[in-house]
């Protein structure tokens, strides 16, 4: 899983596991550009990767942005050859509380950004001979979820997204996955922690009823995004990679193993 010469670029890359998967990127050999809304946390965690990695401001759901930033890219560097979908903002609220604009804003950043992105870097792909795209979703787009409505459609659509673009895209040698992520930022959940502690013990046993129990380190999400990119992964598109603990599996029913 070799990504030297590779130019790589990562959304949503100033912290969390958009920071963990371009370092990851940025330790196979590409050359990496972090892109994110956080200017200064953004600077400092390409700076912290050393010389093959820079930041560039990136407002995901601005046309002109990706824009800019591609020209940027393709003048620095001459070519794109990896596009990781990763920024997305999170809520958490019954459907009832959830007003209109904040289901158009989640949407907005969650399925219509990578859909830009794609948009955007795929001339460039072509021109270069080819490369591979990873939107970064959730088993929340695997699978409905109460009190997360406007999530879980937004990873829903990148999901239905990955799909046509993979059938679209491959005669021009552009693979499109999909990893589904059973785990996340603890940045994403700060906002509702003060509710979700009321019924923490629920919150764990759903972690907790998985094959591996708990969540997936962004770690593990950062070497699925990986070996997606790479030529491992030469003959796979258009496909959702759980990184779930074995979320998707099914339902642990504690004593039947033992039966």
């Amino acid at each position: 899983m070799d990504l030297r010469d590779r130019v790589a670029l990562v959304t949503g890359a100033a912290r969390g596991v958009g920071a963990v998967i371009a370092a990851r990127l940025a330790e196979a050999g590409a050359r990496v550009i972090l892109t994110d809304v956080r200017e200064e946390e953004g600077e400092r965690t390409a700076a912290d990767l050393g010389p093959s990695a820079r930041f560039l401001r990136l407002d995901v759901t601005d046309e002109a942005q990706w824009n800019a930033v591609a020209s940027q890219v393709i003048e620095a560097d001459g070519h794109i050859d990896v596009l990781v979908n990763n920024a997305a903002v999170l809520h958490m609220g019954a459907i009832a509380s959830t007003t209109p604009e904040t289901f158009r804003r989640v949407l907005d950043v969650n399925t219509t950004g990578p859909f830009l992105g794609t948009r955007t870097v795929v001339p460039h792909m072509i021109a270069g001979g080819g490369g591979a795209i990873v939107n970064v979703g959730s088993v929340d787009g695997l699978f409905g979820n109460n009190g997360l409505s406007a999530y879980v459609t937004s990873k829903f659509g990148l999901r239905g997204l990955t799909k046509a673009a993979a059938l679209e895209l491959g005669r021009d040698g552009i693979r499109v996955n999909y990893v589904a992520s059973g785990g996340g930022n603890p940045e994403m959940y700060a906002p509702w922690m003060e509710r979700i502690v009321t019924f923490l013990d629920e919150t764990i046993a759903y972690q907790n009823d998985r094959a591996i129990p708990g969540g997936a380190p962004p770690e593990a999400i950062a070497d699925a995004v990986l070996f997606l990119t790479s030529d491992a992964a030469a003959h796979i598109t258009g496909v959702e990679l759980p990184v779930d603990n074995g979320a998707t599996a099914g339902h642990f029913i504690p004593g039947f193993n033992r039966l």
